[in-house]
């Protein structure tokens, strides 16, 4: 029997969790051509939900295209990213060979400075190629034949650029930022998604009014998906091999996880591949469970061990005390630590991505790591 759970992946179908409520209201902006930024801590699912819509709930003539920036660290790579993020959105519903040599020949009349062709080696796919020496121009041509195109045939297209405030690492950040906010205003028949986890570098770049980005589209946090809908899903999954799992024993540990979409994805996967059918899983169960998986994660400790004595002190104090409270004498000579090494510590935590502030408190942007931390 195929494992109905999936953690390693953005997934869509099937295997996509219900974000009904969510989905609605984004197709909303999105067909009013209104940029979006959402946010979220890790792994709660934000690019799942992009493939869900992208590739399920998109009219098929809208073109899309999902573009991770994760991994670049210059701005030729930001250009051959972008560019295959374009080139895929026009092959991603259609697979005529008749069909794409048309489109083919066409795009050639939009897009300067570059040449278009047709490559059908495994799989169709449309291939444009700079002349440009110059990677800023080329960025910029690039999306002004996209606009052209779109605007000549009268489709639509959406532009996920996930991990987006990665710009903010690269040599020549603050041009980019410059360079894409003026192509994303000469948009046309179009809006973009700017996605991100690292709130702290993320949000700025809307918030903060000398940027160049500064108020470019609404704000949307994605939240845990609700824990009855969730609840439901997992369970008529599990009931595939006759297993159940108790409400209970999923509040601990949706609780535990606090709703991290991809580790709750990977426990399940995890007991419906090691167990027998005709099991019940209570909190006893889920609790055995988690505790053996999270103690075999002894990989954690090398990224422990990166950190100075009082960054770890300082990591342990947070997850025991769940980031709050933490200034308490006893709660600080517990832990070795003075008041302004632990200010020193969150600091440097948070211009990491390690943590980010919630209100008067603090929370893990890794539950996992979170969870570990609280059991050595």
């Amino acid at each position: 029997m195929l494992n109905p759970f999936k953690f390693d992946i953005g997934v869509s179908g099937n295997f996509f969790r219900d974000r009904e409520d969510t989905i609605k209201e984004l197709l909303v902006h999105m067909k009013n051509e209104t940029n979006l930024i959402i946010f979220s801590k890790r792994r709660i699912g934000k690019s799942s939900l992009i493939k869900e819509i992208f590739e399920n709930r998109l009219d098929k003539d809208t073109l899309s295209a999902h573009i991770d920036i994760y991994a670049i660290s210059n701005d030729r790579e930001l250009y051959e990213y972008l560019k295959k993020g374009i080139e895929q959105s026009f092959v991603a519903k259609e697979s005529s060979l008749d069909v794409l040599s048309c489109l083919t020949q066409k795009l050639s009349d939009y897009f300067s400075n570059a040449t278009v062709k047709l490559s059908v080696s495994t799989s169709p796919t449309i291939e444009i190629t700079t002349t440009q020496k110059n990677y800023f121009e080329a960025i910029r041509d690039l999306f002004d034949g996209y606009f052209a195109y779109l605007e000549a045939t009268g489709r639509k297209a959406i532009i996920a650029i996930d991990e987006f405030q990665k710009i903010v690492s690269l040599p020549e950040g603050k041009k980019i930022e410059e360079l894409l906010r003026t192509i994303v205003n000469k948009r046309k028949n179009s809006s973009f998604i700017f996605v991100g986890s690292n709130r702290t570098l993320l949000l700025p770049m809307f918030n903060d009014a000398d940027r160049a980005f500064y108020k470019l589209g609404i704000e949307y946090r994605l939240s845990p998906i609700d824990t009855d809908v969730f609840y439901a899903w997992a369970n008529e999954r599990l009931q595939r091999k006759e297993m159940f799992m108790e409400k209970k024993a999923f509040d601990y540990l949706f609780n535990e996880s606090e709703g991290e979409t991809r580790f709750m994805q990977m426990f399940f996967y995890k007991i419906f591949d090691m167990f027998e059918s005709k099991m019940i899983i209570r909190v006893k169960e889920a609790k055995a469970i988690l505790d053996e998986f999270i103690s075999n994660r002894q990989e954690l400790s090398i990224v422990l061990d990166t950190y100075s004595t009082n960054q770890q002190n300082a990591l342990k104090l947070m997850a025991y005390m769940d980031g709050k409270s933490m200034y308490r004498k006893d709660v600080l000579e517990r832990y070795g630590l003075s008041k302004p090494a632990l200010q020193s510590a969150l600091k440097s935590f948070i211009s990491k991505g390690i943590i980010f502030e919630n209100g008067s408190s603090y929370e893990f942007e890794d539950a996992e790591f979170k969870m570990w931390l609280r059991r050595i």
